[in-house]
């Protein structure tokens, strides 16, 4: 994580001190509290909020823009028959008409410009705060209070909620193949702010549990490596260690971490999200290809953050739903406000200066 894209690593380090601040509202940490999970979402919500009402100026500008496009739809339409064999000269009056009328052409794709780095900053600052949640409940369990916290990681009907919330058998903690997988590619460990500031006792635990080795330099400097049998030797000490977690659930391997509630509400929440945008404002007539690829991406999408919220952690999933759930929320606001029916039911389009 230390090496991450810097407004990553604030966006992570943020959730984690809002995260503490909420714990602390309970009186001790949430894992000690038994409100983890709580926290978590709560933490959740607040920056999804905070981020949509940071980007809302920017889907108020979009609004605007494609209000105005409405009203000069019907002169662009002249122009392209007027200059359908000039495609320059098309291109300058059109050009002219949008600027005198201050339409942006980028304006209906600011919204989307912007939010696609925002998910993928926050899939990987998720990504992140998971993975170094694992190694947290390492340390617990080395001290013999990682049960407590596992514990703490449930959320309703999640078992873990740092774990994808889906049907996959046993999916409720990090298998040992993936814990190797996670950690050991290309030093992935040694770049985690939280292995930085505990290096010491994971690299003691770590060692114990044949995943690193130590190796000499020439003046005997010794240092931790990763062990060279593909972490055969750490899979097998990993089980027994898990035990008091994998133990503390009847049939553990054969039990889902969820049920797969929360792709399914991403999915869902950005159908409506998307087909109520489309049928509250109105499409350009003439662009049936625009019109055809907005609805083509009002059912692709869906099924991409369906896809996506089944295979990560369910702490992704909740902030995508809740993303959704907002974007619904100031779609209404803005259509209501920005858009009026007349009475003989033909939607016209009423642009705010």
């Amino acid at each position: 994580m230390t090496t991450s894209f810097f407004l990553t690593r604030w966006l992570y380090l943020a959730m984690s001190w809002v995260y503490e601040q909420i714990s602390g509202l309970f009186g001790s940490s949430a894992a000690a509290s038994g409100h983890g999970g709580v926290v978590v979402v709560l933490t959740i919500f607040i920056f999804t909020l905070a981020i949509r009402l940071a980007t809302s100026v920017g889907d108020i500008s979009s609004r605007k823009s494609s209000i105005k496009m409405q009203s000069i739809q019907p002169e662009l339409d002249r122009i392209q028959k007027k200059y359908k064999d000039d495609p320059q000269k098309l291109n300058i009056e059109q050009r002219k008409i949008m600027k005198e009328n201050g339409v942006s052409t980028l304006g209906g794709c600011l919204p989307m410009l912007l939010m696609f780095p925002l998910l993928i900053m926050f899939f990987n600052a998720f990504r992140a705060w998971a993975n170094e949640q694992m190694l947290s409940l390492m340390i617990a369990l080395e001290k013999g209070e990682g049960l407590e916290m596992f514990q703490s990681f449930r959320f309703l009907w999640i078992t873990n909620i740092w774990r994808p919330d889906n049907l996959r058998a046993g999916g409720a903690l990090m298998s040992a193949q993936e814990f190797w997988n996670n950690f050991s590619a290309t030093n992935q460990i040694k770049n985690f702010i939280f292995y930085n500031s505990n290096s010491e006792t994971l690299n003691q635990l770590l060692y114990k549990l044949h995943f690193f080795t130590v190796q000499f330099d020439d003046v005997g400097g010794m240092e931790y490596v990763y062990a060279a049998d593909g972490g055969a030797a750490f899979k097998a000490a990993y089980e027994a260690f898990v035990k008091p977690i994998t133990d503390s659930i009847p049939n553990f391997y054969s039990v889902t971490n969820g049920f797969a509630i929360l792709p399914l509400l991403a999915g869902a929440t950005g159908f409506l999200q998307s087909f109520l945008q489309q049928k509250m404002q109105p499409a350009p007539q003439s662009n049936s290809q625009t019109n055809s690829s907005m609805k083509i991406m009002m059912y692709v999408m869906p099924l991409i953050s369906v896809f996506f919220c089944y295979q990560y952690d369910a702490t992704f999933a909740f902030y995508w739903t809740f993303s959704n759930i907002f974007a619904l929320l100031v779609n209404v606001i803005l259509n209501a406000t920005m858009f009026k029916k007349p009475k003989d039911d033909k939607v016209e389009a009423k642009a705010k200066a």
